[in-house]
């Protein structure tokens, strides 16, 4: 979408409108319990953090979150484009940082920075479809469909390595939702197409889809940061623990949950996000956030 300059027939604003009063009402529903509050909390701080170089410059440190280096006030580099990187220019360095990054924040944390850090994660929440009263948590199909992150991130570096591209970022649908699309609006003269802009145009209408229609559908299926950081949740330091000596089986958890986990019983699932919305769904503290040592 480029700016034509008809202010009058523009559809932003309309697609703001109706965004911002679905957040507000998703606020409004969901954020209401302790954790959740704590949650809304950090999420608007880490989306100030991730686009403040207009405060803190390009720092040279590395997203633990998916989001785009090239977005206007982008403060860090995003994962993905590091990997990418690190393959074209045969960077051992690069390759380590990336590593130790995503290794350090996910050996401590897990995927938590996917429900409390990411701001695509918290645009899924404001803007997604609400969730299906289900307790049977995600279908054979659905688990299957979520190996499709993996895939996706186990081919970027052969591509990358035998196309000499930016394979990924070039048709990058974040990228267009973060970046090229935001440039357009801020400088559509100053934009200059190239032969992958209707790709990457096409696949951010397609996520745009996803994310409203499928709730978390982008963390779900096609993150591939989510699939470094999701099997880090068997073994990390936070963890959701779960007494079954409280537990009434109402299945409140797995009703609340927005991955779709098995909740209680698969409390450290790969797909786990650490939101805590099962925590505040259950009624008898059968659920709680605890460090391994505690």
């Amino acid at each position: 979408m480029i700016c034509s300059g008809n202010c009058a027939s523009c559809p932003v604003p309309l697609l703001f409108l109706a965004g911002g009063k679905r957040a507000k009402s998703r606020i409004k529903k969901e954020y209401t319990k302790p954790i959740q509050k704590k949650r809304l909390a950090s999420q608007f701080i880490f989306l100030f953090i991730t686009n403040a170089a207009f405060i803190f410059g390009v720092t040279g440190l590395i997203y633990p979150y998916f989001y785009c280096w090239e977005a206007p006030q982008a403060t860090m580099s995003c994962p993905i484009g590091i990997m990418e990187h690190a393959v074209l220019e045969t960077s051992i360095a690069l390759a380590l940082i990336l590593t130790g990054t995503i290794f350090i924040v996910s050996s401590i944390f897990g995927r938590a920075a996917c429900g409390w850090a990411c701001p695509i994660g918290f645009l899924q929440d404001l803007i997604g479809k609400d969730k299906k009263k289900n307790k049977k948590g995600m279908s054979e199909r659905d688990r299957k469909a979520r190996y499709i992150k993996y895939a996706i991130l186990a081919a970027i570096p052969p591509v990358v390595y035998i196309t000499g591209t930016m394979a990924y970022t070039n048709i990058c649908p974040i990228g267009g939702l973060t970046a090229t699309i935001p440039i357009l609006l801020l400088s559509p003269g100053g934009y200059t197409p190239t032969a992958f802009f209707i790709p990457k145009i096409t696949l951010v209408a397609l996520t745009i889809f996803l994310i409203v229609f499928v709730r978390r559908g982008w963390c779900k299926y096609l993150c591939p940061v989510g699939a470094m950081m999701g099997p880090f949740n068997k073994v990390s330091l936070l963890q959701i623990k779960f007494d079954e000596s409280k537990c009434l089986k109402c299945y409140n958890c797995a009703i609340a949950c927005p991955m779709d986990i098995n909740m209680p019983y698969d409390n450290k699932s790969a797909e786990c996000i650490r939101c805590g919305l099962c925590i505040d769904a259950c009624p008898t503290d059968a659920l709680k956030f605890g460090f391994t040592w505690q």
